[in-house]
C-alpha cells in the first residue's frame, strides 16, 4: 500500500514510464556541480529541485521492487552496476520537467478535486472501503512527509495528468501502420516438415586418449567443483525472548488505560461533507439546507453527485482532519455543522445516523494485551541483549553456550556455493535473512564475524565453519561423463551439418518428398502456424527461422521438445484478413495509439528538458549511492 500511496503522490503514467526511462540517460554530463544551490540537491530541472529525501526515497522504492523480482535482496552496489540509481533520478528530472510544463502553463487543480482523489483513494481506506484517517497518518509517517506536503504532491500529480491528457488528446493511429502490425502479428505460415533425430548423425566411435584429454583440459570449468562452504547460524528476534518478559498485573493495568482506545469498539457515524471554496458558498447552502433543501440538489449544484459526499460510516479517526471529525461528532443524528475549514476549503457536515460505541473491559483484553506489552518489551531490550552477547564472545564464550544460556538455537548447514546450492545443483533450503550467503563467502573460519540484522527487528550471527575449496577431479573420476558430452556434442554437430546439407539441397531446387523419402520418411504438414506460437515439435528458433524464410524456402532448426532438429520448407504465407471491426483489429489500434501517444509525451518532456534546462549534481549523487561510509 505504502509504495502505490507513494507512487501516486509523486509516480509516473505506468506506460509512459519506458519511453522516458531510454532517454534519461541523456541529461547527464550537463553540470557536474551545482553553484548556488542547497547542499541538499541532486538535480534541477529549470527552477524545480529534486532534493536528497525524494532520491533517496524513489531509489529505495526502485531497489525494493527488483528485490522483489529477484527474490533476494539487493544491495546498493548491485543497484549500481544495474544502473538503477540512474533511473530513478531519471523518472524525477522528467516529473520535474512536467511540473515545470504545468507551472508554465498556469495548470492547477482545486482544493475540492484534491480532497474526493484523496478521500477515494482504495489504498487510503479501510475495511469498510471507506476513508481510514490512521490509515492515512500512518502511511505519511512511514513514507517521511507531512499531510500538507502529500497533499501539495497529490494536487502535482493531478496536474501533471491533465498535461498528459492535453499532450496525448487527439492522437490517432493512421489504417496503414495498423495495418502492418496486424499483417506481422496475425500472419500464418503453412509448411512441410520431417524430423531428424541424433541417430541420423551416424555412429560416433569412441574417442582416443589424447582427445578425451584436450576435451577435458579444454573444458575444465565445466567439470570444475565449484567451492562450498560450512556454516552455524544463531538468531535473536523479539519473539525468542518474550517469555522472559516480567509484567505485573498492575502495569497491565497502567498499559491498558493507556491503550483502551485501540480495543474499544468506536462510536461511528454515517456522515454527509459538502466541501465549497469560500466560507460565504458554504454559508448559503447552509442557509438552503436547513430552510429544506437536500443535500442532493446542493451536490448536484456542485457537479458532484451523492457519491462524492457521502463518507459513509466513519469514526472520528477515520475522518480526514480533526477539526472536521469534532464537528460531526458535536452534532445530533439529522443535523447540521456550521461551515468548517478544513484542509481542503470549507465544509458542511451532515450526520444520518450514529452508532454507539462499546467499550471494552481489561478482563476481557487482558492476555492479547499481555502479548503486546511483552513483544514491545522485548523490542526495546533485544539491542541490549545484543550487547550482552558480544561481551561473551568477545571473552571467549563459544556461540553453542551463548545459544543454550538465551534459550535459542543454533542451525548448521553444510555444503553450501555461493549461489546457494550443492555441488549438484540442488537448492539449499536457507533462513531468509539479510545477506547471509554474501557474509558466509566474505568471512573466514574462526573469524567473529559481528552480528547482523535480521530484517525482523532482530540480530543474527553466522560462524563459518569449514570451507571447502573449488577442486577438479581427476580424468579418471570423469572419464564417463567427459566422454558422453564429446559424443552428445559431435553427434549434435554432426545433425547440424546434415541438416543445413539438407536444406541447400531444397532450395536449390530439390523435392522435399525426394529428401525426406531417403530417409524413409513422408513430409507432414504443419497448417496455420503464427509467428510467436511454438510447441513441442517447433521451438521458438526454428519458427522464428521459419517466418525469416520466403515462400517456397528450406530451413531448420530445434524442436521443441528433446535434441532432435525439424527441417521445414515454407509451402504457403497467409496474410490475415483485415477486420477492422474485430476485436484483434482494435486490441492493435489501441497498441499502436498506445505507442504514439508515448512517444508524443516523450518528445514533450524531452523538450521541456531542454528549453528548462537539467543540472545534475554529480558529486551529490556519488555520495548518496556510495558504499564507502569514508566518503
Amino acid at each position: 500500500m505504502l509504495d502505490s500511496l507513494r507512487r501516486n503522490a509523486s509516480g509516473w503514467v505506468a506506460k509512459v514510464l519506458i519511453g522516458l526511462l531510454a532517454l534519461s540517460f541523456a541529461v547527464w554530463g550537463i553540470a557536474d556541480i551545482f553553484t548556488g544551490f542547497g547542499g541538499d540537491t541532486v538535480a534541477k530541472v529549470g527552477d524545480e529541485k529534486i532534493d536528497a529525501v525524494s532520491f533517496q526515497r524513489e531509489l529505495s522504492s526502485e531497489m525494493n521492487q527488483f528485490s522483489r523480482q529477484l527474490g533476494q535482496p539487493m544491495t546498493l552496489d548491485q543497484a549500481r552496476q544495474f544502473g538503477i540509481d540512474r533511473a530513478a533520478l531519471s523518472r524525477l528530472i522528467s516529473l520535474a520537467a512536467l511540473d515545470g510544463a504545468t507551472s508554465d502553463l498556469g495548470l492547477r487543480v482545486g482544493d475540492e478535486a484534491v480532497g474526493i482523489n484523496i478521500t477515494s483513494d482504495p489504498d487510503l481506506q479501510g475495511g469498510f472501503g471507506r476513508f481510514d484517517r490512521d490509515l492515512f497518518r500512518q502511511a505519511l509517517r512511514q513514507n517521511g512527509i507531512t499531510e500538507e506536503r502529500f497533499v501539495e504532491q497529490r494536487r502535482n500529480f493531478m496536474a501533471r495528468n491533465q498535461l498528459i491528457a492535453a499532450v496525448q488528446a487527439g492522437v490517432a493511429a493512421p489504417d496503414a501502420l495498423i495495418d502492418v502490425v496486424t499483417r506481422f502479428q496475425e500472419e500464418t505460415r503453412v509448411a512441410g516438415y520431417i524430423i531428424l533425430p541424433p541417430s541420423l548423425a551416424g555412429d560416433i566411435g569412441e574417442p582416443d586418449e589424447e582427445t578425451v584429454a584436450k576435451f577435458y583440459e579444454a573444458g575444465a570449468a565445466a567439470f570444475r567443483l565449484p567451492e562450498t562452504r560450512d556454516f552455524s547460524i544463531m538468531v535473536l528476534e523479539p519473539e525468542d525472548v518474550t517469555h522472559t518478559m516480567a509484567i505485573s498485573d498492575e502495569a497491565l493495568e497502567a498499559a491498558y488505560e493507556q491503550r483502551r482506545g485501540e480495543y474499544d469498539v468506536p462510536e461511528r457515524r454515517e456522515v454527509q461533507q459538502i466541501t465549497f471554496a469560500t466560507e460565504d458558498a458554504a454559508g448559503e447552502a447552509l442557509a438552503a439546507l436547513r430552510g429544506g433543501e437536500t443535500v442532493e440538489t446542493i451536490a448536484r449544484g456542485l457537479g458532484l453527485t451523492m457519491k462524492d459526499v457521502d463518507l459513509g460510516k466513519v469514526t472520528h479517526n477515520e475522518m480526514l482532519a480533526p477539526e472536521l471529525a469534532d464537528a460531526a461528532f458535536a452534532l445530533e443524528s439529522g443535523g447540521y455543522s456550521e461551515p468548517v475549514q478544513g484542509p481542503l476549503g470549507w465544509s458542511i457536515l451532515h450526520v444520518t445516523a450514529i452508532e454507539q460505541g462499546k467499550p471494552s473491559t481489561f478482563e476481557g483484553v487482558k492476555e492479547e494485551l499481555r502479548a503486546a506489552v511483552e513483544l514491545e518489551l522485548a523490542r526495546e531490550q533485544i539491542y541490549d541483549i545484543q550487547n550482552t552477547i558480544e561481551d561473551a564472545r568477545a571473552g571467549g564464550e563459544p556461540l553453542a553456550d551463548v545459544a543454550k544460556r538465551y534459550n535459542l538455537t543454533i542451525r548448521s548447514i553444510s555444503g553450501v556455493t555461493a549461489d546457494g546450492k550443492t555441488r549438484d545443483g540442488d537448492a539449499v533450503e536457507l533462513p531468509d535473512l539479510p545477506d547471509l550467503l554474501k557474509t558466509v563467502y566474505e568471512s573466514e573460519p574462526g573469524e567473529q564475524v559481528p552480528p547482523l540484522d535480521s530484517g525482523k527487528d532482530g540480530y543474527y550471527w553466522v560462524e563459518v565453519d569449514t570451507v571447502t575449496p573449488p577442486e577438479l577431479p581427476p580424468l579418471d573420476s570423469l572419464r564417463d561423463r567427459v566422454v558422453t558430452i564429446w559424443k552428445n556434442e559431435k553427434r549434435a554437430a554432426a545433425l547440424e551439418a546434415l541438416a543445413a546439407g539438407l536444406a541447400e539441397r531444397g532450395n536449390k531446387g530439390e523435392s522435399f518428398d525426394k529428401i525426406a523419402g531417403e530417409y524413409g520418411r513422408s513430409v507432414l504438414t504443419m497448417p496455420g502456424f503464427q509467428r510467436y506460437a511454438s510447441n513441442d515439435t517447433f521451438s521458438r528458433a526454428a519458427v522464428t527461422k521459419l517466418f525469416a524464410t520466403r515462400e517456397g524456402g528450406f530451413t531448420y532448426g530445434p524442436v521443441g521438445l528433446g535434441d532432435s532438429l525439424v527441417l521445414m520448407q515454407v509451402k504457403e504465407i497467409r496474410a490475415p484478413k483485415l477486420d477492422k471491426d474485430g476485436e484483434e483489429y482494435k486490441k492493435a489500434a489501441a497498441d499502436v495509439r498506445d505507442s504514439l501517444e508515448a512517444d508524443m509525451l516523450q518528445t514533450f518532456v524531452v523538450g521541456y528538458q531542454q528549453e528548462l534546462g537539467v543540472e545534475v549534481n554529480n558529486a551529490l549523487l556519488r555520495q548518496l549511492t556510495s558504499t564507502d561510509t569514508g566518503q
